[in-house]
């Protein structure tokens, strides 16, 4: 592989990253019932809350 398609691959997977963390903060608002299920989303979105 060729560095910009490194870069570009790189660059594609932190957007879905970030928008992963985006629907399961998203999720957590409108289902309040799912909170303390997965604690890892819990963790997500607490902080997800706290940078913004």
């Amino acid at each position: 592989m060729d560095e910009k398609r490194i870069e570009i691959e790189m660059e594609r997977r932190r957007q879905l990253a970030d928008r992963n963390v985006g629907d399961v903060v998203s999720l957590l608002q409108r289902r309040q019932e799912l909170r303390g299920i997965y604690p890892a989303a819990d963790l997500v979105a607490d902080n997800v809350g706290w940078v913004v």
